[in-house]
């Protein structure tokens, strides 16, 4: 596996950390693989550790190339810098397609929090749309209050026949994101006829990221929250294709 450190813009501290892995005849023929962009939490004021290379390592080991996006926050996180950060990694991947072994007709991105409003952003305004999108306690009607984004648009207001399919998880108990924040974006979802899936967990707090212990306190949440990262890989399976015998495929031509 290769790992690539690609600064995207320098005076805004905008960076790009690409895993690749690279294809051979082992893999039966395939000669691109699927790619999720990794979008971090951290309120806008920061992108956080324990929601960028932990969640990377579950889709390395099913076969994605994966991408995390350090993108515009602080002083600098003034919309649309965010989410101008994302089209441009966007674009960057497409460039870099044949090179890096990416399908670009399959890329999804992950968000967290903050990160989730970005993503949510994404699936809804980007000039590139992901394929499929996950949101991860994601910040959907809030995103001017405590510390997040002014002037930042809400994603619900932008759900339409063109938005990409989602995958949704929170924690009821969530002190600081709302669930509400979760159960408005897929109401609009299911409004618009967009598909989607969703899973909120009895009590996990904020922040829980993958639910494991090395990235979070595992007595503050139930035993089934970390179960998200195995149901999200499965779902974007449906969402984009299989490998059978190392080889991508859609569904239905099985």
């Amino acid at each position: 596996m290769q790992t690539l450190n690609l600064t995207l813009n320098e005076e805004r501290n905008v960076t790009l950390t690409a895993y690749i892995q690279q294809v051979s005849p082992e893999d039966w023929g395939m000669t691109k693989r699927p790619a999720i962009i990794i979008l971090p939490g951290g309120g806008y004021d920061y992108c956080s550790r324990r929601e960028a290379d932990p969640v990377a390592f579950p889709y390395l080991q099913v076969g994605y190339q994966v991408f995390i996006l350090t993108y515009s926050v602080n002083v600098h996180k003034a919309w649309p810098n965010p989410l101008n950060d994302y089209d441009q990694a966007f674009e960057v991947i497409k460039e870099h397609a044949d090179e890096w072994h990416v399908d670009t007709d399959r890329i999804a991105v992950i968000g967290f929090s903050a990160g989730g409003h970005l993503a949510a952003c994404t699936a809804t305004m980007a000039q590139n749309r992901p394929r499929a999108c996950i949101l991860g306690y994601p910040v959907i009607d809030e995103p001017t209050t405590h510390t997040y984004n002014k002037n930042a648009p809400v994603p619900t207001e932008f759900v339409d026949d063109k938005t990409s399919p989602c995958f949704v998880f929170a924690s009821t108990n969530d002190g600081l994101v709302p669930i509400a924040n979760s159960v408005s974006f897929i109401d609009a979802l299911a409004k618009n006829k967009i598909p989607f899936e969703s899973h909120f967990y009895a009590f996990g707090n904020h922040g829980f990221s993958t639910g494991e212990s090395c990235v979070n306190n595992r007595r503050w949440i139930c035993t089934r929250t970390p179960n998200w990262v195995k149901d999200s890989v499965e779902w974007l399976k449906d969402m984009m294709g299989d490998f059978k015998q190392g080889v991508l495929c859609d569904r239905d031509w099985w």
